[in-house]
C-alpha cells in the first residue's frame, strides 16, 4: 500500500499566506503586549486566517525567530494576585519592520490590483 502523502494547498488558492503572519504578529503587540496564546487568538480576526487558522505551533515558531532577531521581546506581567504570565512586546526593531511592511505591502497590493484588472480583461 502506498503512502499518503499531505498536500499543500496551491498559491493560487492562497497556501502561502503563512508569511503574513510577521507582519499580523507586529500590528497585534504595536497595539497592545499580549502572550502566545493571546496573539494566536487575535489572528482569527484578520480575513486571511478565518477559513484556516495558523497553526499554534508555528506561531509560537514564528515568535521565538522574531524574539531572536529583536523584532519582540518578552517580560512578565502581572495578572493579579501572585499571578504572572510572560507577554510580548514590540521594539524599536519591530516598529521599523511594521513600517517596513506597511510600505512592502501597499506596493504589493497595488501590484496585485493591477494585475486582477488585466485578468478581468483577460489582456496585458
Amino acid at each position: 500500500m502506498g503512502e499518503m502523502k499531505e498536500t499543500k494547498k496551491c498559491a493560487c488558492k492562497g497556501g502561502n499566506l503563512d508569511r503574513f503572519i510577521q507582519p499580523i504578529i507586529l500590528l497585534i503587540v504595536y497595539n497592545e503586549a499580549d502572550t502566545g496564546y493571546g496573539i494566536f487568538k487575535k489572528m482569527a480576526d484578520f480575513s486571511m486566517f478565518r477559513k484556516d487558522r495558523p497553526d499554534v505551533t508555528g506561531v509560537y515558531r514564528y515568535l521565538k525567530i522574531m524574539e531572536q532577531r529583536g523584532l519582540l521581546e518578552q517580560f512578565e506581567s502581572r495578572e493579579g494576585d501572585n499571578k504572572y504570565k510572560m507577554k510580548y512586546r514590540i521594539t524599536r526593531s519591530g516598529m521599523e519592520c511594521l513600517e517596513n511592511w506597511e510600505h512592502t505591502l501597499t506596493e504589493y497590493a497595488d501590484a496585485i490590483l493591477e494585475l486582477v484588472d488585466c485578468m478581468k480583461r483577460k489582456e496585458l
